[in-house]
């Protein structure tokens, strides 16, 4: 037996359409898109103790012909998470039972009849050819990992990836790449993954599953640039809490302070939000007010006083305030970006 993190994902539905075990649906279809992980051969009336979950539960009902063993079996077989049922026709009886039917139809339990000439032997080796087949992609996928990241830290060539870049049968010159959280599903593109991180080489920037950061396309020897930048936006995607972060999102005002710890924030808050919201509280002013507006009117005086109703002279005044408030004045340069960075801050831990 396998432990559910080892063993690939898997559907009733999907088994139910493998060809090799002609298998036919008799009742609990709404539980089709249960997963499904290994197989078990039991002939116990009470499987359920020694199930571990997402199995198919295979029986030829050598214990189900007392009255309300059917039930008994698959309410046991539920409690225990198991998938599905398997019902060998042909060694006990030519169908499966009518009782075992009501049963799996009333707890959505799927139930297959399996011929008569399908092994039991079959339905393992089948999970265990997927488990094995799983596992070589998995190495696969960590070693492109690594090799991604040597890349992005200019330990290993770009091309030392084309040859997968060629078998995937992506466009060379327009190459970008994706940084996402581990992802199951097939992508179109080289799949590496490094830690919790998935990094996938591809031409289709849409190619991806949130949380993810997407890098600038461009050709073979571009990579390095875009495996740096999917990994910056994943991050700032991330602190987000979610959605997509493309590289054009990276070179920006927002961008670059979300990036930073709250600790490294924290000065700002203190030192210049914090002081002119105290002082708005215990004066009724509106100094906070103020230096948003001289912000989004980038600087300027006149336009600032316009937005908001004030007489020139009087918005100097606030401005002065603002300066003994805090030390930074909002007519210089680096002192206006200072109280920006503040502004941003200090609104974020207001939302």
């Amino acid at each position: 037996m396998t432990s559910d993190s080892a063993v690939p994902q898997h559907t009733v539905r999907q088994l139910l359409a493998v060809p090799r075990f002609r298998l036919r649906l008799v009742a609990g279809e709404s539980g089709l898109d249960r997963p499904l992980r290994w197989a078990h051969s039991t002939e116990l009336r009470d499987p359920g103790p020694h199930l571990r979950g997402h199995e198919i539960v295979l029986t030829v009902g050598a214990s189900l012909r007392e009255p309300g063993a059917c039930t008994a079996f698959a309410e046991s077989v539920k409690a225990g998470r198991a998938s599905a049922i398997g019902y060998g026709t042909g060694d006990v009886t030519a169908e499966s039972p009518a009782e075992l039917r009501e049963a799996c139809e009333r707890l959505g339990l799927p139930l297959l009849e399996v011929p008569a000439e399908v092994p039991f032997l079959g339905f393992t080796e089948f999970f265990a050819e997927r488990l094995a087949s799983t596992r070589d992609e998995r190495r696969e996928r960590e070693e492109t990992g690594r090799l991604l990241r040597m890349v992005q830290q200019g330990v290993a060539s770009p091309e030392a990836l084309r040859a997968r870049i060629d078998d995937a049968g992506l466009d060379p010159a327009a190459l970008l790449v994706i940084a996402m959280e581990g992802v199951e599903e097939e992508l179109p593109g080289v799949l590496g993954v490094d830690g919790d991180t998935a990094l996938l080489i591809t031409n289709d920037s849409h190619a991806w599953s949130e949380p993810a950061g997407v890098g600038s396309p461009g050709p073979l020897d571009h990579l390095p640039v875009s495996l740096a930048e999917s990994l910056a936006a994943l991050d700032s995607a991330r602190r987000r809490g979610g959605g997509v972060v493309l590289a054009s999102d990276l070179a920006t005002f927002q961008a670059l302070l979300g990036r930073l710890d709250q600790d490294q924030l924290a000065p700002f808050v203190q030192q210049i939000a914090r002081p002119l919201d105290e002082y708005d509280s215990a004066h009724g002013t509106r100094l906070a007010e103020t230096l948003r507006t001289f912000l989004d009117m980038g600087g300027a005086v006149g336009a600032t006083s316009r937005a908001l109703f004030l007489h020139p002279n009087t918005l100097r005044h606030r401005l002065a305030r603002i300066e003994a408030l805090t030390g930074r004045d909002p007519l210089q340069f680096e002192d206006r970006v200072a109280l920006a960075i503040a502004v941003w801050a200090g609104g974020r831990r207001g939302g």
